[in-house]
């Protein structure tokens, strides 16, 4: 696997850094608990986008737990929290993976963004501003749960994917977060992937299940995205830090990434999408 260094990206960042009349689409993607597939979700969704001739961003926003680096299998030689030292900038800590997407790596023991100095976040926001129109999408990996963090960040993209499992405390936990969005941060539409979903099942059982309930107590709306079937390739590439949607493109897993991809990229742009990427960290950092 070779992987560019910061330097080689910030070089072919000059190259590639040109106005677009599109605006970038902020996407968060996040789960009410952990293990259920969420960063791997987002690794192979951008990836598929990637292949749908699609310009992708993906920060690793579980801040202090960062992975996608591990799961791709690469070690950052700085971080988003370097651009909140000051000792770099935005567009020189973005490393582009040769599956094509680009990555935003999250630091170890970064803060909560809520606690960030008012020049720490004006950092932020500036580095943000140089990066609106060069991507088609931005992917934020959030943390899991229900922290400060997490929901900061959800409430702030322009569209909300919850990843879900078959498990009955997945469900609760999605259920929780959907809770505590709706009724605390006023979010109130929302698609849901279901993962791991059993073979022969298209995952609507699971999701006619969360839907139930949080339509019964909540004022939200709640959008079958599409399912990810089990497959046991998913822990190979995980243990070979390839992701699976580049090492077994023809699964059934694989197709499903790339349906639910599709079904991304054609769909309207949320009446949530006020301003992109600046709008985004403008809204993040002034709650």
């Amino acid at each position: 696997m070779t992987i560019a260094t910061n330097r080689e990206l910030n070089l072919k960042n000059k190259a590639n850094f040109y106005p677009q009349q599109n605006r970038t689409q902020v996407i968060s993607v996040t789960s009410g608990k952990g293990g259920v597939g969420k960063t791997t979700t987002t690794v192979n969704l951008a990836i598929a986008l990637v292949q749908l001739q699609k310009k992708v961003l993906i920060l690793d926003a579980d801040l202090g737990l960062a992975n996608i680096n591990i799961l791709l299998g690469f070690k950052p030689q700085s971080t988003i929290d370097d651009v909140i030292r000051k000792s770099a900038k935005l567009k020189d800590v973005i490393v582009s993976h040769n599956s094509g997407i680009d990555i935003i790596p999250a630091g170890s023991g970064v803060q909560e963004v809520t606690q960030l100095s008012e020049m720490d976040q004006r950092n932020i926001i500036d580095g943000f501003e140089e990066l609106e129109g060069v991507y088609d999408y931005f992917l934020i990996d959030t943390g899991a749960g229900i922290g400060d963090n997490v929901l900061y960040f959800n409430e702030a993209a322009e569209r909300i994917l919850v990843v879900v499992d078959t498990e009955p405390t997945s469900i609760a936990d999605a259920y929780a977060l959907i809770k505590v969005l709706s009724t605390t941060n006023r979010v109130n539409a929302f698609d849901i992937i279901v993962n791991r979903a059993p073979i022969g099942q298209d995952g609507r059982e699971t999701f006619k299940r969360l839907a139930s309930v949080s339509n019964k107590f909540l004022d939200v709306q709640l959008n079958f995205l599409g399912s990810i079937q089990d497959d046991k390739s998913a822990h190979e590439a995980i243990v070979k830090q390839v992701p699976l949607f580049n090492l077994y493109p023809s699964t059934r897993a694989s197709r499903d990434i790339l349906r639910i991809a599709k079904s991304i990229d054609t769909s309207p742009v949320s009446l949530k999408a006020r301003g992109g990427l600046q709008f985004f960290f403008n809204s993040l950092v002034m709650q």
